[in-house]
């Protein structure tokens, strides 16, 4: 029951019209045939993307790690349940990605031993991390025009592998007690080989040539939100129910 048909009018009038703008939005009106929210993905990662270059300071990091040699075991996480509940296919899995990790750290200068999902590991642990910073950053550095390059997706898999086969070794250094070689693992997989993967194919953008397009994404943010809801808050005005202060007892 409408008590207020102006109210409902205006709340439908912007429920309509923002519904309208979100068909547009899920469209692929922009430029590459993208849809909005494609759009703005891009275009925030093209902005984030040069503020995520740490590689000077992983390579600062890398270089405290001369003369360390590695030698740790670690096992090759088995695939969630929820993920393939198949004990059998599960542990196919496992074995296919240690294999896959030993092939990376062996590109990198190590000397793995392999049995089902377990992998031993020795080498010098400066000239591996050297290597995944450097794989990391010509990822990082791989452009759009060049991103379909066989060789580009040959690396930016390695990268992907790279980081699997680090990332195994973190825990078993954590409880042999070498915390300094497990924190350097992990400073190489978040700031070189993370970011390497992620913005793989980015072209980076400063923010101070785009500027206005960020202000305005950002404002158009604000007031779409602000849109859908007083749309809501219009109709319920329109069928009688709205927020008004409550009559004090006297």
């Amino acid at each position: 029951m409408i008590h207020n048909k102006a109210a409902f009018a205006k709340g439908a009038f912007l429920m309509v019209t923002f519904l309208a703008v979100f068909v547009a939005i899920l469209s692929p009106l922009f430029p590459g045939k993208m849809t909005g929210l494609d759009y703005a993905d891009d275009f925030f990662n093209k902005l984030s993307k040069n503020s995520s270059d740490y590689f000077e300071q992983v390579k600062a990091t890398v270089a405290k790690q001369k003369g360390v040699q590695l030698d740790v075991t670690a096992t090759i996480a088995k695939p969630d349940p929820a993920v393939q509940p198949d004990p059998a296919k599960a542990q196919e899995a496992a074995n296919k990605d240690a294999q896959a990790a030993a092939k990376a750290l062996q590109a990198a200068g190590a000397t793995v031993a392999i049995k089902d999902n377990v992998i031993t590991v020795k080498g010098d642990l400066n000239a591996i991390l050297d290597f995944a910073t450097t794989k990391g950053r010509a990822a990082f550095d791989t452009t759009s025009a060049d991103q379909e390059k066989p060789e580009k997706v040959a690396d930016r898999k390695l990268v992907k592998d790279l980081w699997k086969a680090l990332g195994a070794l973190v825990k078993p250094l954590q409880k042999a007690g070498k915390i300094a070689d497990a924190k350097a693992i992990d400073q190489v997989m978040k700031k070189a080989l993370e970011p390497g993967y992620n913005f793989y194919g980015v072209d980076g953008e400063p923010v101070s040539k785009n500027i206005f397009m960020l202000l305005f994404l950002l404002s158009f943010y604000v007031v779409y939100t602000l849109w859908y809801g007083y749309s809501i808050f219009f109709m319920f005005e329109g069928i009688g129910m709205s927020m008004k202060k409550s009559k004090k007892k006297g």
